[in-house]
């Protein structure tokens, strides 16, 4: 395709790399000189790569054929990567220019953190990007006089770049017909070909548009706000009694607190803006404003050719545009201070754009409660550690990117109530003299970043049974140990000894307790649950405890009973009174891992969240939980249709700072329910052991009202979509159990 002077276009890669229509092959040897049109001011420090990724490809552990981790074209198979400053250089004819760079690599690239600045002219842009499977396009407008065009690369670890696109301005209709549309359609979403094979499924129902004031015409929108628990699509039309919200809230002191308002463009809007002032104690600083992202997302994350448009990620917001007909819900977090005074405030929320503005009041009331945490409960989650990343990082940027990022999700898994992570402790097999190579200082440096941020434990440690088992078998076991065979004993004695180096070192450190974790999620199947009971038995060996990911509800796990010290399972399953029971008879403990509201599908059962992390959680006997997982990614973080399975939880943004999904936050709504239960509890106990006859008969009240509140949970084994309480009941049901702590807490005071 031949969209203007070739001489402008180039795609940058190998020798033997696919090259897009339209495009010169640019290479590390294409060096500019006086009779060349176009090259690299020097050669140092570069480096071609070329990774393409067209077909599907087998999944040797589940033995099924999946789509590759991106989709790839001529332009993204291949890259360019630099670590030090240069530039390519172009001869072009003097005039007015834009011009497009595309930075980003299909290698994995794991352990590195590309840094850099791209200068165009006078202009400049920062790319950052971790890893590969990522690319970014950046635009830029210059003039060309007697001096060649040079795009400079600059950085502060390493770049990369896939391609270079220039064309005079003259042309800029054409190019973005004839090149660029085509071009980001296949890089941002999947090629042609496979896209063709996808299906939308429709979106919810939704009622017929209000009757619209004059004002909301005029200004082109319209304002409403629905419960944060409702999912709000594109097209959902906001109901009559929504429009011209005041936000009202409730919060203890050091409380986050989530609201939410939605403007529904009639017509496209340019520069919109959103402006909160104080409320009260509640500095402007300490409101957190975001915007919801709309992702196209499998139902379910292995489901293939099926899509969905959800709302997903909450990314911040410092201003910008908006598009025709599409919801735009602006998501703010307030942070009470610790020290906030009790009592009523108000503020207010200011939306401008370009064609009008709107005011939303917001009414927030700080009781006079301080909330308590339930020391035998524990909120925990899935963790694949920026700390593995690092530790193969290559440059000091990339190490201090990794590191920052860790502590940064620390700190954001703190605030969100989780204060318990999965590690691992690797080491290859043991060698001829039986002994292991661990890095310890590398689990050190994890651990003392769980003290850090005041994380308890005990540690789920996941240990490296599958290269143990193929010392001795010659082979790998697969997924949920699909194809697993009988080991030998010399397997189960390694085992031991593995567990035994480890728990030695935990010992001499002073490190918490780890519950040792084998293997993942273990089929029923005869021949995985013989293998299990080997390896538990191992472990157990060794004088420690031991985890499992299974359901013991399911018959044929029966035999491993006396060699599990921890279930972990997905739904709340056995009931309360078998949980209960089991966990007296035998000290055994009970875990969940509630993958149906972060995991298995899209973030949108965000009520099912909240009921799984509170009232639920509450109701279940269960100890602990510990979905799967904080972050997830196979291929680029930020599309869910590409990559084996779909990428979930939270997502973090080019310098690693958390960007959350409405799930995670609806994941610390319910931690705050629970802590509202536990705090009546408490302040029940203290009050019926109080002299004071009117502290007694206020816990007899509150001990009735929150049997009210047990009485009204529909238990389930899964909270996900179905048979939950109306948004709005979750926020009553807290108010009831908060008016009841007012009650109590005043009673005492008498």
């Amino acid at each position: 395709m031949q969209v203007c002077g070739a001489e402008l276009f180039f795609d940058f890669g190998t020798a033997q790399s696919a090259v897009w229509p339209g495009c010169t092959r640019a290479t590390p040897s294409s060096q500019f000189s006086e009779t060349a049109s176009f090259g690299w001011r020097t050669k140092e420090g570069l480096r071609a790569y070329a990774r393409a990724y067209t077909n599907t490809v087998p999944n040797r552990s589940r033995g099924t054929e999946e789509p590759p981790p991106i989709w790839t074209n001529p332009i993204t198979e291949d890259c360019i990567v630099g670590s030090t400053s240069n530039a390519f250089v172009i001869k072009a004819a003097p005039g007015d220019y834009e011009v497009y760079v595309v930075c980003g690599a299909s290698e994995p690239f794991r352990g590195q953190f590309f840094d850099f600045t791209v200068r165009v002219g006078l202009t400049e842009q920062r790319v950052q990007i971790e890893g590969g499977y990522q690319f970014r396009s950046l635009r830029f407008k210059t003039t060309v006089g007697n001096a060649p065009l040079a795009v400079e690369f600059h950085p502060r670890s390493k770049w990369v770049c896939s391609a270079i696109l220039a064309w005079p301005v003259a042309q800029r209709e054409r190019v973005e017909r004839e090149f660029l549309k085509p071009f980001e359609a296949a890089t941002w979403r999947l090629p042609p070909e496979e896209w063709a094979k996808w299906k939308a499924d429709p979106e919810p129902e939704t009622g017929p548009m209000p009757p619209l004031t004059e004002a909301d015409q005029r200004r082109g929108f319209v304002v409403y706000s629905r419960h944060y628990l409702d999912c709000v699509y594109p097209r959902t039309k906001p109901r009559a009694e929504e429009l011209g919200p005041t936000l009202r809230l409730f919060a203890c002191p050091g409380e986050f607190e989530p609201a939410n308002f939605i403007v529904l463009p009639l017509r496209d809007l340019a520069g919109v803006r959103v402006r909160v002032t104080d409320i009260g104690p509640v500095p402007a600083g300490a409101i957190e404003v975001r915007k919801v992202r709309y992702q196209l997302a499998r139902p379910n994350y292995t489901v293939r050719h099926r899509y969905r448009v959800v709302p997903d990620i909450l990314e911040r917001f410092d201003g910008g545009d908006l598009v025709a007909n599409e919801n735009a819900r602006f998501w703010l977090t307030l942070h009470v201070p610790s020290n906030a005074p009790p009592g009523q405030y108000t503020g207010q929320i200011e939306f401008t754009s370009a064609s009008g503005s709107a005011t939303v009041p917001i009414q927030l009331r700080v009781l006079p409660i301080h909330l308590r945490d339930d020391p035998a409960k524990l909120f925990g989650i899935y963790y694949r550690h920026p700390y593995d990343s690092m530790a193969g990082a290559e440059d000091g940027v990339s190490r201090e990117h990794f590191r920052r990022r860790a502590d940064l999700e620390h700190a954001d898994m703190a605030a969100h109530g989780t204060r318990n992570v999965t590690l691992s402790c690797y080491s290859p097999p043991a060698d001829a003299a039986g002994q292991f190579k661990f890095n310890w200082d590398l689990l050190a440096a994890k651990l003392e970043l769980w003290r850090q941020h005041g994380f308890r434990g005990p540690v789920v440690m996941s240990i490296n049974t599958d290269g143990v088992y193929e010392k001795h078998v010659k082979e790998r076991y697969g997924s949920h140990l699909r194809g697993v065979k009988d080991p030998p004993e010399a397997f189960s004695r390694e085992i031991t000894a593995m567990v035994r180096a480890i728990d030695a070192e935990r010992t001499a450190r002073g490190w918490p307790e780890f519950l040792y974790y084998p293997v993942d999620e273990p089929s029923t199947d005869a021949a995985s649950v013989n293998f299990m009971l080997k390896v538990l038995r191992a472990c157990k060996a060794a004088g420690v405890r031991t985890y499992i990911t299974a359901d013991p509800t399911h018959d044929q796990f029966e035999p491993l009973r006396p060699y599990v010290d921890v279930w972990c399972t997905q739904p709340f399953a056995p009931d309360r009174e078998t949980v209960l029971a089991d966990s007296k008879a035998h000290s055994v403990e009970y875990w969940c891992y509630p993958n149906h509201v972060n995991g298995e599908n899209d973030h949108t059962p965000v009520a099912g969240a909240r009921m799984t992390y509170g009232f639920g959680f509450w109701r279940s006997g269960f100890r602990v939980l510990i979905p799967w997982i904080y972050s997830w990614t196979v291929g680029d973080p930020f599309n869910y249709l590409d990559g084996s399975s779909m990428d979930f939880f939270n997502r973090h943004e080019p310098d690693g700072t958390p960007m959350p999904v409405a799930m995670w936050e609806a994941y610390r709504e319910g931690y705050d329910d629970h802590r509202y239960l536990f705090t009546l509890e408490q302040l029940i106990g203290k009050a019926k052991a109080s002299p004071r006859a009117a502290a007694r008969a206020a816990a007899t009240t509150a001990e009735q009202e929150l049997q009210q509140v047990w009485n009204a949970i529909r238990v389930q084994p899964k909270y996900k979509h179905d048979d939950l309480w109306s948004p709005e009941e979750f926020d009553v049901y807290r108010w009831l159990v908060a008016r009841q702590i007012l009650a109590v807490q005043e009673a005492l005071l008498r």
